[in-house]
C-alpha cells in the first residue's frame, strides 16, 4: 500500500504510470478490485467528492462516507484510535479532506493507503494528477516552456501540488500575480511581470481562484485592483495564439480571476479536465492500493 498525501515519496517513473494510467482510463481501460474505503471529507466539495465516489463504485470498492460530525472525534478520538478503528474494520483506504495542516501526522501509519482530496493549505495530489493529465493529452508538456499560475498561488494547495509534480517530471512553473497572492517560496520559478509576457510565452494558463476562506487579512487587500490587473478576460484571450490553452481547478469565481465571456471561450478546457477527474481518481485508488 502507498499513501498518495503528496508527490514527496513518489519518483517521476510511478507519478508517469499514474498518468498514463488516468489517461488509458478515459479510453475505456477498466479496473476491479475489492475492499473497504472510508471517503472522509470536513471542507464542502463539489466534483472531488462526486469523483471519488464515482470512482470506488467503478472499482467495485465498498464505500463509507464519513465526517468529523458523524464520527467518534466528536466525543474526543485521537486521531491514533481513528485509524486504529478503520484497520480493525478492515478497511484498506482512506480519502480525506480537510482544513487541518497535520498532514505529516499521516505518514507513518500503515497498513492502510491514504489519499489527499486536498489538505489544509500544501497538499491536493489528486486534482494536479488531472490537471496534469490534461496537459499531457493535449501535448501541453515542454521542457523549455513553464506552466503559469495566475491567481492566489500563495495560499493554493492546487499550486503547491502542482508545481511538485511538474518539477518532478522536469517541466518548470511560472507565476504571474500580485505581490499579497505571491508564495515564499519562488526559487525555480520564473515571475511574469506583465500579460504581454505571459502571452509572448506560449505557455498554458492555469488560472487559480482567491482563496478567500484560508486567508485571516482578506480585508486588507484590494481585490479590485487585483480584477483590474489580474483577471482574464475575452480582450486577452484574443491577443493569444490559436493553440494558447486555459485551465482552471475549479471552483471559479466569475467576475473575479475570470470574465464571464472570457470563461465561455474554446480555448478555456476547464470541462475536459472535469472529464479526467473521475479516471484521476480511480488511477490514485490503484496506485495507493498497490495495483499500478
Amino acid at each position: 500500500m502507498n499513501h498518495l498525501l503528496d508527490f514527496k515519496n513518489i519518483n517521476e517513473t510511478k507519478a508517469l504510470t499514474i498518468l498514463e494510467t488516468t489517461l488509458k482510463i478515459q479510453n475505456g481501460e477498466k479496473y476491479n478490485i475489492n475492499g473497504h474505503s472510508v471517503i472522509k471529507f470536513d471542507e464542502p466539495s463539489t466534483r472531488t467528492k462526486i469523483s471519488f465516489t464515482i470512482a470506488a463504485q467503478k472499482l467495485g470498492l465498498d464505500l463509507i462516507l464519513l465526517d468529523d460530525i458523524t464520527s467518534s472525534k466528536t466525543k474526543g478520538e485521537s486521531l491514533d484510535h481513528e485509524i486504529q478503528t478503520l484497520l480493525s474494520l478492515g478497511v484498506e483506504s482512506l480519502v480525506i479532506r480537510t482544513s487541518k495542516n497535520n498532514i505529516e501526522e499521516y505518514r507513518n501509519f500503515k497498513n492502510i493507503a491514504i489519499i489527499s482530496a486536498g489538505f489544509g493549505k500544501s497538499s491536493h495530489p489528486t486534482q494536479s494528477i488531472l490537471d496534469v493529465a490534461t496537459l499531457l493529452k493535449y501535448k501541453k508538456l515542454d521542457v523549455d516552456i513553464p506552466i503559469v499560475f495566475i491567481g492566489d498561488v500563495k495560499h493554493s494547495r492546487v499550486y503547491s501540488s502542482t508545481k511538485e509534480l511538474l518539477n518532478l517530471l522536469g517541466f518548470k512553473v511560472g507565476i504571474f500575480t500580485s505581490e499579497f497572492f505571491m508564495p515564499q517560496e519562488i526559487d525555480g520559478c520564473y515571475i511574469f511581470s506583465d500579460w504581454e509576457e505571459v502571452i509572448s510565452s506560449k505557455s498554458t494558463i492555469n488560472l487559480l481562484r482567491v482563496q478567500s476562506e484560508r486567508i485571516d487579512n482578506i480585508e486588507d487587500y484590494d481585490l479590485n485592483e487585483y480584477i483590474q490587473s489580474y483577471q482574464l478576460t475575452s480582450k486577452i484571450i484574443d491577443r493569444t495564439s490559436s493553440d494558447f490553452m486555459f485551465l482552471h481547478p475549479m471552483p471559479m469565481n466569475i467576475g473575479v480571476e475570470i470574465s464571464k465571456e472570457a470563461s465561455e471561450n474554446i480555448k478555456f478546457k476547464y470541462i475536459e479536465q472535469l472529464a479526467l477527474g473521475v479516471p484521476a481518481r480511480i488511477a490514485s485508488f490503484l496506485y495507493a492500493l498497490g495495483k499500478i
